[in-house]
């Protein structure tokens, strides 16, 4: 045995105790005793002497049972209780209660735990899903495919864990301590651990992780992403909680990126726009998806589709406080309109080429001291993106201002903002349609090169998203595309001029 792992600790105990956020309320009258929990209240009938004091001391922290209760009909009435509470009931092993080794805390009111034997013959590994982090005092096991979070409270628990860093037998384990077994067991039991489907001679280990369809699509970061900016497979706050407090770290209705001239963009008329722009039904079967083809923007072409989509249309509560939002003609989950609009502008009429920040509330440009350099280097790198032959004339970037969500939301806060670009994104689409132009969203975008053009902290406001626009791409012909639900609509659609007749 190593003796980094120590020779005191020969076995694991079993300890108990509640969630952290349970709280007990006995009516000595009545005879029960009521857990509270976020989930739910549960009422335990006449539980008797010393099961009520165990279940309160289980309240102050972790307790093996067979100190608390002698009376073998006693004993086995808390674990019966206990099987119902199990929810609310952290899971641990130690060798003394004051410093438990590993934590195994329930997440949803649907965390069970079963501890099934693992061979010593069965290789094992730490599961492709499970994260490791620290929350300042201890380290952290926690995967989306899991109900439990293991809490690893000594280095020599962390050490352990290392043994599974790749798939390994137990009984091949020379140097793990006697109890190591237990706590792979528990770690099995969690999903933290996997056990090893199918084993052959002179062949790897098979992980029915590996192999699964439904989990091979998935990243674990993805996965997690996914299972904690929704509710139902984790315990942590959730929703509008403030959880930096009231005021620190909110951002101002609109970036403040006022050190520069303003230039100003034309601005339709609602007569104009009445009369001249197509149907909406048009516009959708017009945005074809197709990157735009070559020739320069005007720049009023740019400063209408600019105040269709982006411009503030009022704002209401106090200026400069938490509460001050603005209305704009795109839809914004939480409606705190976190998304800033750039201009790299390459060739778009007499506009000199540059970066520019889209001034929403005074509808004009404001150019960033960038270097010309950065805005040859954003629109070849946004033609690459498009797979175009020749650069874009401009490429609109979007950036997301992360702390005008998170000051209000846990857990929710960068879905909403993704959702948020998405119906930006359309939004642009269907405008540019309408005005006869092109727009090609692009698939990725390089958060350091573009936090560099926009002369930007990426920490604190990065890009999440970018279209090209120019001019309205040739309507190719749907060769092999079997047509589906009048298929013609788009062939249509195309031939129509912004006045809203066909060409």
């Amino acid at each position: 045995m190593a003796a980094g792992f120590g020779h005191r600790r020969r076995e694991l105990r079993a300890l108990w105790s509640f969630r952290e956020d349970v709280y007990l309320e006995a009516d000595s009258r009545a005879g029960t005793m009521v857990l509270h929990s976020r989930w739910d209240d549960i009422e335990v009938p006449h539980p008797g002497r010393t099961v009520a004091e165990a279940l309160q001391r289980m309240a102050l922290g972790p307790i093996r049972l067979d100190n608390v209760i002698s009376e073998a009909a006693d004993l086995a009435t808390l674990h019966r209780l206990l099987e119902r509470l199990e929810p609310l009931v952290v899971r641990s092993l130690g060798a003394d209660q004051e410093q438990p080794l590993v934590s195994l805390v329930p997440l949803t009111p649907r965390s069970r735990l079963r501890v099934p034997p693992v061979p010593g013959d069965v290789p094992v590994r730490l599961s492709r899903f499970a994260i490791i982090s620290s929350d300042g005092m201890d380290y952290r096991l926690e995967s989306p495919l899991a109900l439990h979070r293991v809490v690893l409270h000594t280095p020599e628990a962390m050490g352990l864990v290392g043994h599974l860093r790749r798939p390994t037998r137990l009984d091949a384990i020379g140097d793990a301590p006697p109890y190591f077994a237990t706590l792979v067991a528990h770690l099995v039991a969690t999903g933290m651990v996997v056990r090893a489907e199918r084993v052959e001679p002179f062949r790897p280990a098979e992980f029915a992780e590996d192999t699964d369809d439904v989990l091979v699509a998935w990243s674990p970061v993805n996965l997690l992403f996914h299972s904690r900016s929704t509710l139902g497979r984790h315990d942590a706050d959730f929703g509008a909680t403030h959880p930096v407090g009231d005021r620190r770290g909110v951002e101002p209705v609109v970036a403040d990126r006022h050190d520069s001239g303003l230039v100003t963009l034309y601005r339709p008329t609602w007569e104009r726009l009445v009369a001249a722009d197509p149907p909406l039904g048009a516009a959708v079967e017009a945005a074809n998806g197709a990157p735009p083809a070559p020739g320069p923007l005007t720049a009023r072409e740019l400063g209408e589709l600019l105040y269709r989509t982006a411009r503030v249309r009022s704002v209401s509560g106090p200026p400069g406080s938490p509460e001050e939002t603005s209305d704009r003609p795109y839809p914004s989950v939480g409606s705190l309109y976190e998304l800033e609009l750039y201009v790299v502008a390459g060739d778009c009429g007499d506009m000199p080429r540059g970066v520019y920040h889209y001034d929403p509330l005074d509808h004009g440009l404001r150019r960033l001291p960038g270097e010309p350099a950065d805005v040859g280097a954003a629109l070849e790198n946004a033609r690459l993106a498009a797979e175009m032959d020749h650069p874009p004339p401009v490429l609109v970037i979007i950036t997301a201002r992360f702390r005008r969500l998170s000051w209000k939301y846990n857990g929710l806060s960068y879905a909403m903002m993704l959702k948020n670009v998405g119906m930006l994104t359309q939004t642009l689409c269907l405008v540019a349609a309408g005005l006869g132009l092109g727009a090609y969203p692009l698939e990725s975008v390089d958060v350091e090169l573009w936090a560099d053009a926009l002369d930007a902290d990426w920490r604190v406001e990065s890009s999440v998203g970018a279209l090209v626009i120019g001019r309205k791409p040739p309507r190719e012909p749907a060769s092999g595309w079997q047509p589906v639900n009048d298929a013609h609509w788009p062939d249509l659609a195309h031939r129509l001029t912004p006045a809203g007749e066909t060409a």
